[in-house]
Parts: C-alpha cells; sequence; structure tokens
C-alpha cells in the first residue's frame, strides 16, 4: 500500500486525501490545527460551489448538507454608475444549483470522516525543514497550505501570474435580515460592480452553528471609493460602513441591507492578498520533490468565486494521476506533468478572474449589454462559473465575441 503524506486539511487537502483513503491508500494528513480547532476558529473565506464541484464532493459521501443548507440557482449581476445610477442588470439562473457551506463546518466533518475511514490525522506545526524527513517516510508529500510558510517554498511562476500586488481590499460579513430570521432574502448569488470602485457579492450561506444566512464580500480597488474600510476593526463597525457605501454609491441597491446584521461578533474577515500562480514542485535535494495542490500553487482573487471550486476539482485531478500512477515513482517529471494537466483547465479560470480584475473591455461590456436582452446569453455567461473553459475564446477576444453574439442572434430568429 503506497503511503501519501498531504501538508494541511483544507479543500483541496481533505477532498484529495478522502479520495486517496476511499481508493486504499495509506494517507496521513498534517495539519497545524485539529479539527476541534478549526471548528471553533475563526471564519475562512465564504467558498460557493457550483454544481460540478459538488458533485465532486457527492461522489466521496461528502455532500452532508443537501437537506439542510439552502441550494441556489439565482445568479444576478448588476452595474452601477460612478454618478450612484443604475446602469444595467442580469438576471439569469446556473442550470444545477450551488452553495456555500461554512468551511469551519465543512472540514470539522470531513476530518472525522478522514479519520473514520482509516486516515491519520496528525496535529502538528510542520516546518520546511521537516518536510525532507517526510519525503523519506511517505512515497509522496504534497502541500496543501494555502498562503502558510510551506506555499511560500514554491517559486512564482513569472510568466503565468498576472499581478504584482494585490488587485482588491477584501472585507467579508456573515449577515441576515433579522425581520425574517427564519430565512434570508438573500436567496440568489448577486455581483453588484460599481465601475471603477469594486464589487459587492452576496450568497446564501450555511453557517457552521445551523444558521442559514448570506455572506457579503466586498472588493474594493484600492484608493477607490469604496476603499472605506481601513478604520474598522469589528464586524459591527464593518457593516456600518458597508451600509454607508452602498447607500451612497449603489442606492440602488441600498434596501436589500438596510436591515441586515451580522450574526456574530467575529463574523467577519478583512485583509488583501496578491493572486499567484507558483511552480508546482520544490526540489529539496537531488532525489526528494515535494508537490503543490490548491491554493498553494493556484491563488485567484475570490471576484469570480472559483477559489473552492478550483482545489476540489484540482483535488479530483491529481488523485486520479496518483491512482493511475500505480507502482510507477512519483518524480519531478510526474508531478509536474500532473500539475500542466490541471492547467490546461486553470489557466481559464484564472483569465478569468483577471478579466473582472481590469477595467471592462468593450467587447465584455457588449456582450454583458446583450444578455440583459438575450436569456440564452445570460444563461451561458452564468453557467460559465460552473465550467469557466466554455465562455471562452468569446469572452476574451473581440473577434470571436462578434461570432459568438452574431451566432446568437441568428439562433433567435424566428423559423418561417
Amino acid at each position: 500500500m503506497r503511503k501519501i503524506a498531504i501538508m494541511g486539511a483544507g479543500q483541496s487537502g481533505l477532498h484529495l486525501a478522502i479520495r486517496l483513503v476511499k481508493s486504499g491508500y495509506d494517507v496521513t494528513i498534517i495539519s497545524e490545527r485539529s479539527a476541534e480547532e478549526i471548528f471553533n476558529g475563526q471564519p475562512t473565506g465564504a467558498t460557493y460551489l457550483f454544481h460540478d464541484s459538488l458533485q465532486l464532493e457527492r461522489e466521496l459521501g461528502l455532500d452532508f448538507w443537501s437537506d439542510t443548507a439552502y441550494h441556489s440557482t439565482g445568479f444576478n449581476i448588476n452595474f452601477g454608475k460612478p454618478d450612484g445610477n443604475f446602469a444595467f442588470g442580469i438576471k439569469s439562473r446556473t442550470s444545477k444549483p450551488g452553495a456555500s457551506i461554512d468551511q469551519r463546518l465543512k472540514f470539522y466533518q470531513w476530518i472525522k470522516l478522514f479519520e473514520k475511514l482509516g486516515g491519520k490525522f496528525i496535529v502538528s506545526d510542520t516546518t520546511p525543514s521537516d518536510l525532507l524527513a517526510c519525503t523519506a517516510e511517505f512515497d509522496l508529500v504534497i502541500v496543501s497550505s494555502g498562503k502558510g510558510p510551506l506555499a511560500r517554498l514554491f517559486t512564482k511562476d513569472e510568466e503565468r501570474s498576472t499581478h504584482e500586488k494585490p488587485a482588491r481590499k477584501l472585507v467579508q460579513l456573515h449577515i441576515n435580515d433579522f425581520e425574517q430570521t427564519d430565512k434570508t432574502k438573500f436567496t440568489s448569488i448577486t455581483l453588484d460592480a460599481l465601475m471603477g470602485g469594486g464589487e459587492i457579492i452576496t450568497a446564501p450561506f450555511y453557517q457552521k452553528d445551523d444558521i442559514q444566512c448570506a455572506f457579503i464580500l466586498i472588493e474594493s480597488i484600492p484608493g477607490g471609493p469604496m476603499d472605506v474600510f481601513d478604520d474598522a476593526t469589528t464586524a459591527s463597525e464593518l457593516l456600518a460602513k458597508a451600509k454607508e457605501m452602498i447607500r451612497t454609491l449603489m442606492p440602488w441597491r441600498y434596501p436589500a441591507f438596510a436591515n441586515a446584521e451580522v450574526i456574530a461578533d467575529n463574523a467577519f474577515l478583512k485583509g488583501a492578498f496578491t493572486p499567484v500562480v507558483r511552480k508546482p514542485v520544490v526540489q529539496l535535494n537531488s532525489t526528494a520533490a515535494v508537490l503543490g495542490v490548491g491554493d498553494t500553487v493556484i491563488l485567484n482573487d475570490p471576484i469570480v468565486g472559483q477559489g473552492g471550486n478550483n482545489a476540489s476539482k484540482m483535488a479530483n485531478v491529481y488523485a486520479k494521476a496518483i491512482i493511475a500512477r500505480g507502482d510507477k515513482p512519483f518524480d519531478v517529471a510526474w508531478m509536474n506533468e500532473t500539475f500542466e494537466s490541471f492547467w490546461d483547465y486553470s489557466k481559464y479560470v484564472n483569465r478569468f478572474s483577471d478579466i473582472f480584475l481590469a477595467p471592462a473591455q468593450p467587447h465584455v461590456v457588449e456582450i454583458l449589454g446583450a444578455a440583459t436582452q438575450n436569456p440564452e446569453i445570460a444563461s451561458d455567461f452564468v453557467n460559465g462559473f460552473n465550467h469557466p473553459p466554455a465562455i471562452f475564446p468569446w469572452l476574451d477576444n473581440a473577434e470571436e465575441a462578434k461570432k459568438y453574439l452574431a451566432s446568437k442572434v441568428k439562433s433567435a430568429e424566428p423559423v418561417m
């Protein structure tokens, strides 16, 4: 039985570990925190998973919240002008529902299942110097440590990394409308964009204490009109700042937040990070190397909600590659090949994110404008969040956009 070690207990690491242990591998997870510490800790990013990612969880018996958490197909995109007026909006639906589950609850339950299945879970602070010892004990060592010190061992891929500094400042809050305590009124994904200011993303959120609420993620362009949170240090202060900012800059959206309250004093995140792609392999010496997965090697801004989805899909690709490898060595060539097989997908995810972080290109504005009038275009676009390659090349190329729009106009013409 081949022995695999995974450093980190996040979305990609746990998904990969459970898939491998279910396939007969001897798997050890080494985590800085216990399951209980994760459950009782500060909130993590409010990851929204679309259908394909949820399906990967269902395959492994990991979708524990299908009957309790709100699953949504609604998808709204609104654009506001710098003067506070509404520009245009798109209302559509994804073909199949997605959901956002508090990762503290998810990871706690997954760790318990992993151990029940026979996996080994060790709580330890793993330093870079510990990795070499691990490579001697295990057939393969995979680092899934997000933004921690182990991730910084992996060299930045200059050709594939398109950012030198954070593109957005981030504030996340868990909120509810306490005039409707039995059901939050945030029942769809909504992306509200202020031209030149940033974006606000809201979606249903199943909080770890069995609270069906919503998350609000505010993405502010540094130095822009939405960048007003530097002095706020508590959840209540952040929400008050958010309400005033929305009332001033997006008055057409303010009624949705007028009665919102934070669900707990610690129900917030605040910060910024630089999106990056890193080389997938760290060579520790002439014979020992480790492989990165998830945010360790592909870290995207959350603007198009792909972080958790990418992590699950990457874990699935890695698991299949490990199983297909059989008894052959997990050498550096195999590690790089495995990463590249996933990059063939993720290059579209990364570009999707970059398109929305940059000022809107004319052909993108044209596509979104057409989507307000053509339900088929709107559907194509919002379903692209589930599978980003489906919206390329037309989202990224003006000539391809013209061809795409022309085909939709033609398909909409009545047949005589």
